[in-house]
């Protein structure tokens, strides 16, 4: 009589216990939460701002754009005249001398100077000059873009390091949880086998469960802790130097993925890859009509003075006894009339080059779009994860929560109180894991499309 009530006792307590526990049950979100933050923590932001001030692909995409705007500089050069300035200076050690029938003469004077100056434009080459300008400005444009491409590099992978931590961060929860709970039913296993309603095989099973569950959350703090290693050493830190991260994940589980064919049209206009490869094209044609400008020759004015000037007493004679200057001005016209078919050659190679810059856009954009499409899909994928998974977490707790009081009260065996545990575990892991992913798809497709998403 006495053992039905306590059966009765423990039904109503099992079938009411769902009840007053869903009270304290956790939201998987809180995995995520950030216990006792270090004041000097940085942010995700913080941590990209970091970055992309010490990394080292930065200055050199830098230095890259600012070596291109110098050549636009360089291009224009050919616009401005030309002015150079040559001279010479001759001093006669043993004078030559003629021999003519009448005797021997001296030819020269014991100093000889001349100097030239001269300044030329070049007027007409083919085209070639305006389309080296042109091409100039598009080696300039083509830096900035880069630079645009290692910066949004540089967010994606901070991003996903990032994540990371914070995945490493909820798997310590998870298993420092899940490895309570097996020292939890520990006690409780050991306290049937005082009351002798347990064996001591139960009691050693327990044991190993506890201790294999241990390396779990051993593993899970050196990830964490090597996660915070890498971020060091993309901050361009000393392993030694203090660095911690805090967060406060915004909600992605109402996010609403915008449509596939809107973000490829945003990968259309604000991808850097596809501009470059764009104005990659555009050059390849500057340097076709450049090369064929060679078949045309060029035509360009000039304008020079010159001096010449010889004594045995100074070196620059300045009298107009032993000293001449003269001017003149005039065009000069070349014209290339057989080049052993170097400039046929020249031009063809360089049509090849662009029918490859065609090919390569081409390709570029294809890449993208399967870049695009992949992010948004990996972000489909996790949001459904997500929501298959984080009601389980609540569902497991009760059933773990409503296992314990069977067990305790003998309607439930140590088998079904492992399953409980076991099920509660694979919840919360699937849930971090799937948040983790969905961050991280979020961040690729960003990335992906070039343009932060709202």
């Amino acid at each position: 009589m006495k053992n039905k009530k306590m059966l009765i006792v423990a039904l109503v307590f099992s079938l009411l216990s769902p009840f007053a526990f869903a009270q304290n049950t956790r939201d998987g979100v809180d995995l995520f939460a950030l216990q006792n933050a270090d004041e000097n923590a940085i942010t995700i932001n913080q941590a990209i701002d970091l970055a992309l001030e010490n990394n080292s692909s930065i200055q050199i995409a830098q230095k890259s754009a600012q070596i291109y705007d110098q050549q636009v500089k360089q291009y224009w050069s050919y616009v401005y005249p030309q002015i150079t300035l040559s001279g010479s200076y001759t001093r006669t050690i043993h004078p030559q001398e003629a021999i003519t029938s009448m005797g021997k003469f001296r030819m020269s004077l014991d100093n000889a100077t001349s100097g030239t100056a001269e300044a030329t434009l070049l007027l007409w080459k083919g085209g070639a000059v305006s389309a080296g300008i042109r091409m100039g400005k598009y080696h300039s444009q083509s830096g900035y873009l880069q630079l645009n491409e290692t910066q949004n590099l540089i967010k994606d992978n901070v991003n996903t390091l990032c994540f990371g931590i914070i995945l490493s961060h909820a798997l310590i929860q998870v298993q420092q949880e899940n490895l309570n709970i097996a020292k939890d039913h520990l006690k409780e296993i050991e306290q049937k086998y005082k009351q002798g309603l347990a064996s001591d095989l139960d009691v050693l099973n327990q044991k190993v469960k506890v201790s294999n569950t241990e390396p779990s959350l051993i593993q899970a703090k050196n990830a964490y802790e090597i996660g915070l290693l890498t971020l060091r050493r993309v901050l361009n830190k000393d392993p030694q130097d203090p660095l911690s991260l805090k967060w406060e994940l915004k909600s992605i589980f109402d996010y609403e993925v915008p449509d596939l064919e809107e973000l490829y049209e945003l990968a259309q206009k604000n991808r850097p890859e596809l501009m470059i490869s764009e104005l990659n094209v555009k050059m390849a044609k500057e340097q076709v009509n450049v090369a064929k400008a060679d078949h045309y020759g060029s035509l360009s004015a000039f304008a020079n003075a010159t001096y010449t000037g010889s004594s045995n007493e100074v070196i620059i004679p300045m009298s107009s006894y032993n000293s001449s200057y003269g001017t003149a001005v005039g065009l000069r016209l070349n014209i290339p009339l057989f080049e052993g078919f170097r400039v046929t050659s020249q031009v063809r190679q360089k049509e090849l080059a662009y029918e490859q810059a065609v090919m390569q856009a081409q390709d570029t954009q294809r890449n993208i779009k399967i870049e695009v499409k992949r992010a948004w899909l990996n972000l489909k994928e996790a949001k459904e994860r997500i929501n298959s998974t984080g009601g389980t977490i609540g569902q497991a707790r009760k059933n773990l929560h409503s296992t314990n009081l069977r067990y305790r009260n003998g309607l439930a065996s140590r088998l079904d109180l492992d399953d409980a545990a076991l099920l509660l575990h694979d919840a919360e892991l699937q849930f971090v894991q799937a948040v983790h992913d969905a961050y991280v798809a979020f961040s690729n497709l960003i990335y992906a499309v070039g343009k932060d998403l709202k």
